[in-house]
């Protein structure tokens, strides 16, 4: 029903479109007109992430209701950042589209949750008791709901190296190389004046890069690299870079991996870094949930994704312990260095313990063939049940939920991921 972005290497992920529409204050609601015009009116809205909506406010007539009245169908676009380059002859852009069917809410309780969202949002600090007085019975406005069916955003991708060059002359940065570039993000390496080889990460999405950095800065080193410096609204961090630096993926005995991995797991986890402020695993969860049924997804991944949320939820109920978690701990993101291994790039999502371990045994695919995949797996799950205590069906139940759960962030990514899926049957 909806086109694929033309060019998609600068297509947004979800989270990133998602965090562009929460911190937008104004965008622009096409609706078609009259006389077949379209008409495109800027507006201030609030994005609700839970009910998968943006609501507006309006005038009790005029064109925009009319418009609506006569077809529902409407697409509403935010611009996050535009940064005139007149050397380049270009713009450094940021921007969202979502569509979707929109509806003037006429249930009370609805009209009140959506101006009392759109209130917190521009007046954060007023009263309960002052909203209401600005609010009174409802009855002098209207209250508008686009229910969002896509969403895609798009960005350019010299956006990154625009703020590269502003962190390379506040922290004396030189020798800079280009690890990764991709979308909203990117990994550079380079000298520091001040901290001698670093790594310098780039993102859109600044509540990952400030969740993960807190994470890092909180251990201070115990099982990780340790954390420098954050420029929040930038959206650029600096950490250690670790060296050797040779990823867990190189170690060929499986033993050893294991014993590498908790070494690490354990180091992480003793930490008192408090959870306030940073998203949950069930946040996660759902969010990829919403994605499969609005995008489009086969019936198949969506039966799949809800049984992950379920599993998901099963372990939330059965492990109520709460810590700070790495979120992504995988070969890649263990790297030997002069204090053993230690991991980088933690996202710092909320969960139980046992939820750091599934991405570890889903890396452990690419040892094996399809074929011998149940009985590496089993094998592992079984190691690592011995080394930290839980149970090894539950160890099995949370891959197959982690391996849902990467199958769709491949997706939105526009990656194949046939072959992780077929791996995954086994587990279901």
């Amino acid at each position: 029903m909806f086109r694929e972005m033309r060019r998609g290497k600068q297509a947004l992920h979800t989270a990133a479109c998602e965090e562009v529409l929460k911190r937008g204050t104004a965008g622009v609601l096409a609706v078609a007109g009259d006389d077949n015009y379209p008409y495109a009116v800027p507006l201030s809205y609030v994005y609700d992430a839970g009910r998968q909506a943006v609501y507006f406010h309006s005038a009790l007539s005029g064109h925009k209701l009319e418009a609506i009245r006569r077809n529902s169908k409407v697409s509403f676009c935010v611009v996050d950042k535009d940064i005139v380059m007149p050397k380049e002859y270009t713009t450094y852009f940021r921007s969202v589209i979502v569509f979707g069917r929109i509806r003037i809410l006429d249930d009370g309780e609805e009209k009140y949750h959506a101006i009392e969202a759109l209130a917190l949002k521009y007046a954060p600090d007023d009263s309960r008791e002052g909203r209401d007085g600005v609010i009174g019975d409802g009855t002098r406005f209207c209250m508008l709901e686009l229910k969002i069916e896509y969403m895609s955003g798009k960005e350019a991708r010299e956006l990154s190296r625009h703020k590269l060059a502003i962190a390379t002359d506040k922290w004396k940065l030189r020798d800079i190389t280009c690890l990764y570039e991709k979308e909203s993000r990117a990994v550079y390496s380079a000298r520091a004046e001040k901290w001698g080889n670093v790594i310098i990460k780039v993102s859109e999405d600044k509540k990952e890069l400030k969740s993960g950095f807190d994470m890092l800065k909180a251990l201070d080193g115990a099982g990780c690299c340790k954390a420098y410096e954050l420029d929040c609204d930038l959206g650029v961090a600096v950490i250690e870079q670790i060296f050797p630096g040779c990823p867990l993926r190189e170690e060929q005995n499986h033993e050893k991996r294991v014993e590498a991995f908790y070494s690490v797991f354990h180091a992480i986890h003793t930490s008192k870094a408090g959870c306030e402020g940073h998203e949950t695993y069930m946040d996660w969860l759902e969010r990829a949930e919403r994605y499969c049924r609005y995008s489009g997804a086969a019936a198949e991944i969506r039966d799949k994704m809800r049984r992950a949320c379920q599993i998901g939820q099963e372990m939330f109920d059965k492990y109520p312990e709460r810590v700070l978690l790495h979120g992504d701990l995988h070969h890649d993101n263990i790297l030997l260095g002069g204090r053993g291994y230690c991991m980088i790039d933690p996202k710092g999502v909320v969960g139980p313990e046992i939820f750091d371990i599934p991405r570890f045994l889903l890396n452990e695919f690419d040892y094996v063939s399809a074929e011998e995949t149940k009985a590496h797996i089993e094998r592992m799950a079984g190691l690592l049940a011995q080394e930290t205590g839980y149970d090894k069906a539950d160890i099995e139940k949370l891959l197959f939920m982690e391996g849902m759960l990467d199958a769709v962030w491949c997706m939105e990514d526009g990656e194949y991921t046939a072959e992780l899926l077929n791996r995954l049957r086994c587990f279901y």
